[in-house]
């Protein structure tokens, strides 16, 4: 079943409903805040503030038609109201997000030199694009929102992320030599790893 099914049968009052809703999009959030640089603590309070939202304030939500849209842009404003409070980890003081992915060794791969070394290599391509390249790409390919939404969660126009994602990929297929869908997959494999 659907996000946005699901969302309609919470409304309604389905507890089972929450819980599958939550389940769902639990480790999707986690992975999206770490990725924009907020800690594992704060990571985990903002997802139960924003479930703890949605079940307290669910006769409101009527109006959400896309809920995976509402709940990462639900968590990217709680990530910041949680730093604004705190004052201890959020890195810029325009709010704009510092989008990175910290690295981590693949253990799964029987060749670990050359598992290190690819990403090694792929860590080294999102640092040669720009903050909101790197998120922009995060979200359209990662999580697979539309160019409207992650234009909503950057506060840019769409026709902007279009641009950012197509220079992103660009800039990664010449440094790399290979093609859009390699590229991709690289990216796809790892972030699986980095934000297991």
């Amino acid at each position: 079943m659907n996000g946005d099914m699901l969302l309609q049968r919470v409304i309604d009052g389905d507890h089972e409903a929450f819980s599958a809703l939550y389940r769902a999009y639990v480790d999707k959030l986690y992975s999206y805040g770490l990725s924009l640089g907020f800690n594992e603590n704060n990571c985990l309070d903002a997802i139960q503030d924003v479930f703890c939202k949605i079940y307290t304030h669910r006769n409101e939500l009527a109006h959400v038609q896309n809920i995976s849209f509402y709940l990462f842009r639900s968590l990217k404003n709680r990530l910041i109201d949680i730093n604004k409070k705190n004052k201890t980890e959020y890195l810029n003081p325009d709010y704009e997000t510092i989008f990175h992915s910290d690295i981590s060794i693949i253990e799964t791969i029987i060749d670990k030199e050359e598992g290190i070394l690819l990403q090694q290599k792929v860590k080294s391509l999102l640092l040669n694009l720009t903050n909101n390249q790197r998120e922009a790409v995060y979200l359209r390919y990662m999580q697979e929102m539309d160019y409207d939404e992650i234009a909503e969660l950057l506060n840019i126009n769409s026709e902007s992320v279009r641009k950012l994602v197509y220079r992103a990929i660009l800039k990664m297929r010449e440094q790399t030599g290979l093609g859009t869908g390699l590229v991709l997959l690289l990216l796809k494999n790892y972030y699986n790893e980095v934000l297991k």
